[in-house]
């Protein structure tokens, strides 16, 4: 049995530079890895099949989860012919524009490249990952990284810290397709990333933690005003930025101390069950066997 954590990511920026003709938005993202994570476990079966299990039951454990996906991609493209159990004991919430079924998938790369012996470089894994969701290439790198393409092009930069970052997670999800499809072309280049990388390069965190954008947030906030009213709650409450993760519907911000920290979580806690305290860290997936 192999043990893996996959790791959840925020959206520091977002923007839309336009669209390809399969469909496929292109885009330009810085992402940061955060200390949120699912437990993987993969253990190998003598039989050709391919076994999902899961904590959360509103996941799909068929063909259309991410994991399956995953191990359906490498046992076609290599030729494997023994069978695999995947365990998701699932802590990432789903539907959040958190990357947690993409950084899943991601562990299954991970976790079968070594398990199956296919010895595989950073490149192939991405390359595999990015068949499978924009988001997952990102998450094979992990930490910060700016994003591009359709989210196949990962470029690692230096590492953004923040220790006290809170996350609400309002009732609703909201999938991603959804948002790209209500996606107006007048939003194109709604934001520029040149701040941000400037400040990350210069390791000026609390200037790039200013700067967080995202383009899909203009969407979101046409059916679910409350996105609005969360960000607002968080800013009242001693946040110095407050901005919706990916597509949504996770609304993260970030605080300069653990006590603003903790006093907000104290109330977004009463209308909000799904309120995490985070801080970033430095992997996407990290081995724990």
């Amino acid at each position: 049995m192999l043990r893996l954590n996959s790791y959840a990511k925020i959206n520091l920026f977002l923007d839309i530079k336009g669209k390809l003709q399969n469909g496929y938005h292109i885009i330009k993202t810085v992402m940061q890895s955060i200390d949120i994570y699912d437990e993987i476990a993969l253990t190998p079966l003598n039989d050709n099949k391919i076994i999902i299990e899961c904590s959360n039951i509103y996941i799909p454990i068929n063909e259309k989860n991410t994991c399956y996906k995953a191990a359906l991609l490498l046992k076609k493209a290599y030729g494997i012919n023994s069978g695999i159990q995947i365990y998701i004991n699932k802590m990432i919430p789903a539907g959040a524009g958190m990357a947690g079924g993409s950084s899943n998938a991601a562990a299954v790369i991970k976790g079968l490249n070594k398990m199956w012996k296919l010895n595989l470089s950073k490149k192939e894994m991405i390359d595999m990952g990015a068949q499978i969701g924009a988001d997952v290439p990102f998450c094979l790198v992990g930490g910060t990284c700016l994003a591009e393409g359709i989210g196949d092009k990962v470029t690692e930069l230096n590492d953004f810290q923040w220790d006290n970052i809170l996350l609400v997670k309002p009732e609703f999800s909201i999938s991603t397709a959804f948002v790209y499809k209500n996606l107006d072309t007048n939003y194109y280049n709604s934001n520029c990333e040149e701040y941000i990388l400037k400040y990350i390069s210069s390791y000026d965190y609390e200037k790039a933690a200013k700067c967080v954008a995202n383009t899909l947030e203009k969407v979101v906030e046409k059916y679910h005003p409350e996105i609005n009213y969360i960000k607002k709650l968080l800013i009242d409450n001693g946040a110095i930025s407050s901005i919706m993760t990916g597509s949504g519907s996770t609304v993260f911000a970030f605080f300069k101390d653990n006590d603003s920290l903790n006093k907000a979580y104290e109330i977004a806690k009463k209308n909000y069950p799904f309120t995490f305290k985070s801080k970033t860290c430095k992997y996407g997936i990290k081995f724990i066997d």
